[in-house]
């Protein structure tokens, strides 16, 4: 495997806007009508959304909460989520390398999806302790990622994956569980005092 790097996902972005083809395929809306399942169905007041890409998911997220902050290492890929956003829509694009510039929350949403298998396994580390403290008491945070193995991933996805979540399940209860073949969706609900 040969880990992308953050300029190597800008370059991604620059060559194509849409490398993932989220706009137009039917995998992709399947996979985000389950993300937002896994949100729990009820208006949150700060929400924060990890590798957001071109805002696909940020605007399918906006109207579940007060305000949504969505970030993302690329700034090809924030000009078109900010250009692809009508204004009024309360979603703010902001740059953040992961885990060093995770946002300060407290949030009471926090979706991390399709980004823990591009970091090693330090840096996952750090990003669910980060996770941990930035989650509200009560708040959710929900990870969805593929299973399978491809060429640019740190490490392989099934065990990032599992990896984040049992950091998560140290702090969080599981509220929300779907897996397919190529995905797992999960939601935890952070413990109260």
């Amino acid at each position: 495997m040969r880990p992308i790097t953050p300029d190597g996902f800008e370059a991604k972005f620059r060559v194509d806007v849409d490398p993932w083809n989220y706009r137009a395929s039917r995998f992709e809306a399947a996979k985000r009508q389950v993300l937002l399942r896994a949100c729990g169905g009820r208006k949150v007041g700060r929400a924060l959304e990890l590798a957001c890409a071109i805002g696909v998911t940020s605007r399918a997220l906006a109207p579940l909460a007060l305000r949504l902050l969505a970030v993302d290492a690329s700034p090809t890929a924030l000009a078109e989520a900010r250009r692809l956003t009508p204004p009024g829509a309360r979603v703010a694009f902001r740059r953040a390398l992961l885990p060093n510039e995770l946002p300060r929350g407290p949030f009471d949403l926090v979706v991390v999806s399709e980004i823990a298998y591009y970091l090693n396994r330090r840096d996952l580390d750090r990003l669910a302790a980060a996770l941990c403290r930035v989650l509200a008491p009560g708040g959710r945070v929900v990870v969805l990622h593929h299973l399978r193995p491809f060429d640019d991933a740190a490490q392989l996805p099934s065990l990032a994956h599992g990896r984040l979540c049992r950091r998560l399940e140290a702090v969080a209860v599981p509220r929300f569980v779907h897996r397919t073949g190529r995905y797992d969706a999960r939601a935890f609900a952070r413990r109260r005092g």
